[in-house]
């Protein structure tokens, strides 16, 4: 599969994944948010093992969305800009960077 093709794939699932997470959200009995809930499993279940190991501490359709934003930069800084905000809750769900890693994302100010 083409990595167009898959992250087509991919943000088509988290659009899914946000609507049940809002469905959950107003569940009107708990059988059916535990359907809702069975569901996103499900769903989030066809991602690649890579995905959801980088994202098993965050797998909201907003944390899905931000690995894929900052994998995006990671690839290509000049072509896709993030925020220090954004890379620090990257971070915060990931294990813990390297000291060069860190000093290099997370420098020292002055």
């Amino acid at each position: 599969m083409a990595d167009s093709e898959l992250m087509a794939r991919l943000l088509r699932a988290i659009d899914i994944l946000e609507q049940l997470e809002n469905a959950i959200e107003i569940a009107p009995t708990p059988e059916i948010e535990q359907i809702l809930q069975e569901a996103w499993l499900k769903i989030s279940n066809t991602f690649p093992e890579d995905f959801k190991d980088a994202t098993h501490l965050d797998a909201s359709a907003e944390g899905l969305r931000r690995y894929l934003k900052v994998q995006a930069f990671f690839h290509d800084p000049t072509q896709q800009a993030i925020s220090p905000e954004e890379l620090e809750l990257y971070y915060q769900n990931q294990s813990p960077p390297s000291e060069e890693a860190a000093d290099f994302f997370f420098p020292d100010e002055p």
